[in-house]
């Protein structure tokens, strides 16, 4: 019988010990790498997010290897010494929020353009 975990709930510790091995993975260059979890054994998963160092759109955190899986036989395996964030990211990060939707003259205080 299986007792219970004994680490933190909810922690990348809990998602190997449950899953084995993470990755994660960029959609838009097609690579992955492998996620060691020295730093964050004990975060909880659900507060982080990852980009890509290269293009730095959102990452994905996967289970598997995605090389193995059916359909993403051309991703390929991108370990980076020392990454650091993408100047596109830390921009969107640490920005202005973008507005939503598009506002209307009013809402800037000048008058709508007559017909």
């Amino acid at each position: 019988m299986v007792g219970p975990f004994p680490g933190v709930p909810y922690s990348f510790g809990a998602l190997r010990q449950t899953y084995g091995p993470l990755f994660v993975r960029c959609d838009v260059c097609r690579r992955y790498a492998r996620l060691y979890l020295a730093a964050i054994r004990d975060t909880d998963y659900r507060t982080k997010t990852f980009s890509c160092c290269r293009c730095g759109t959102d990452g994905a955190l996967a289970i598997t290897e995605p090389s193995t899986e059916t359909g993403m036989r051309d991703y390929q395996l991108d370990q980076v010494d020392g990454p650091q964030h993408h100047p596109a990211t830390v921009a969107r990060l640490t920005g202005p929020p973008a507005p939503a939707h598009r506002l209307s003259a009013k809402h800037y205080g000048a008058k709508a353009p007559t017909r």
